[in-house]
């Protein structure tokens, strides 16, 4: 994908989540993820806003860890989720500019981070979309050179769909379900599997 192409997904997909978002009552923002089960719907916000103002302040000790997740959270506890979807969209613009000159410099994480965090806030809300996959795709041979790492050096063949290989890599299905797939939790999964099922709503 070309920059402007990553950068448009990256918009994208910010701009469904805001719609979602915005609309959300109280009682729904505090709605905690199965997928990040510390963490509420308006804490799944938090990190999406957080990453981007973290990156344009240089606030990168620690980049992609728990910590550094956390502490984006813990900023942001008592902010109303309205006012987290207004940081995201003004932070989010600004980080869509570096991204149409640089998209391809930074790290995939970016893209697979904002591509899973949709859809835990949509399993969580029961937010049905037909998934948007051009995020996913940009780190499909990051997901496949992780695979074929953990495989013995061999590419790893399997019928499953990117989406459900994505979604199993993050940790958001359950050792059943992955075994279910017929897939090798100890080749698929960068994080630790669910402790429960996770069921998307794939509209």
């Amino acid at each position: 994908m070309t920059n402007d192409e990553l950068a448009n997904a990256y918009h994208d997909l910010r701009v469904r989540c805001l719609e979602l978002g915005r609309n959300l009552s109280d009682g729904q923002a505090s709605t905690m993820s199965s997928c990040c089960p510390a963490w509420s719907v308006k804490d799944l916000y938090a990190h999406m806003a957080g990453v981007p103002s973290d990156i344009l302040s240089g606030n990168l000790e620690g980049v992609a860890t728990e910590a550094w997740a956390d502490a984006q959270v813990a900023a942001r506890r008592g902010h109303a989720i309205r006012a987290i979807c207004d940081e995201w969209e003004t932070k989010g613009a600004e980080v869509d500019a570096i991204l149409r000159t640089m998209a391809d410099q930074i790290m995939p994480q970016f893209f697979l981070d904002a591509w899973t965090h949709e859809w835990d806030i949509r399993q969580a809300l029961g937010a049905g979309a037909e998934p948007d996959l051009r995020l996913a795709e940009h780190v499909q041979p990051l997901l496949a050179e992780f695979f074929a790492e953990r495989n013995g050096g061999v590419a790893m063949q399997s019928d499953v769909s990117l989406f459900e290989l994505a979604r199993v890599a993050m940790g958001r299905r359950s050792l059943g379900q992955i075994e279910a797939l017929g897939l090798d939790p100890a080749v698929v999964v960068y994080w630790t599997a669910s402790e429960t099922d996770i069921f998307d709503p794939v509209g």
